[in-house]
């Protein structure tokens, strides 16, 4: 699967309406932007073929490179770019460095703009995608297990698909927060206060040893049979090595004896 292209926070997520930042003009974004924070090295997000690059109008210096995975063909954009550093034609590995972020064409900054098309590229987008439907990010990956955790029902895939928006939607929504599907900073920190009580409330829950599994739990540890992490399951591992090791003793000193008796008597 495809991962991000490069670092920074999402500025700019692909929309069917956004007002443009330079005319001012209410028109579908195809794509996402990410912002100047963190490395400014832009990585070819799958293995494949560099297509296209050079200035393409207000993309300013871009890069198309096309993919095709499990037999489906993809193209991936790069746009606003500083400088290139492919060929087209050239073969391209996933995390290769394809350029650096910039702000030339049509941009307010410098940032990357980034689009997939399935199966191509074509003036007008008409086959623009959600980009963030197709990457495979660890960070929304944590962002599912803590909504899992909340009883959320979700593929922990670390994509950031329809499933995902629609949980984060509604545990915005339980929180009173605006129930715009991304997690900002107002979302998460509300994300990990809900898992801290969570936490909790699963302490609360666990069953309570009695005095005398305790005692039996604390000889485990200190003859190191068990850590103590998992008390009800070594206080059975416990019993069963306190029967267990007695026997094996007599059996031992029995087995002496016998050979003792078998040297006599040959």
């Amino acid at each position: 699967m495809f991962i991000r292209p490069c670092e920074g926070r999402i500025t700019s997520r692909y929309s069917s309406l956004r007002k443009h930042p330079i005319t001012g003009e209410w028109k579908a974004h195809k794509g996402v932007d990410f912002g100047n924070d963190g490395s400014t090295i832009i990585k070819a997000s799958e293995i494949g073929t560099v297509k296209r690059a050079e200035v393409i109008g207000g993309y300013g210096n871009t890069v198309i490179i096309t993919h095709v995975l499990n037999g489906k063909n993809y193209e991936t954009l790069y746009a606003h770019l500083k400088s290139i550093s492919v060929k087209v034609g050239q073969t391209v590995i996933q995390g290769q460095h394809i350029g650096i972020k910039g702000t030339t064409g049509n941009s307010t900054g410098v940032h990357l703009h980034f689009e997939m098309h399935i199966p191509t590229y074509s003036e007008g987008q008409p086959n623009a995608v959600n980009p963030l439907h197709y990457i495979v990010d660890p960070a929304i990956e944590e962002i599912q297990k803590m909504l899992v955790m909340l009883d959320y029902r979700l593929n922990m895939d670390g994509i950031e698909g329809p499933s995902t928006e629609a949980a984060i939607k509604a545990f915005q929504e339980t929180k009173g927060l605006v129930a715009d599907g991304i997690v900002g900073d107002i979302t998460l920190e509300a994300l990990n206060n809900a898992v801290e009580l969570k936490k909790e409330e699963l302490r609360m829950a666990e069953p309570k040893l009695t005095p005398g599994q305790e005692t039996i739990r604390q000889e485990a540890m200190r003859l190191k049979i068990t850590n103590g992490n998992d008390p009800f399951k070594n206080v059975n591992q416990y019993y069963a090595w306190a029967v267990a090791v007695p026997i094996a003793q007599k059996v031992e000193e029995l087995e002496k004896r016998i050979l003792e008796l078998e040297k006599k008597l040959a």
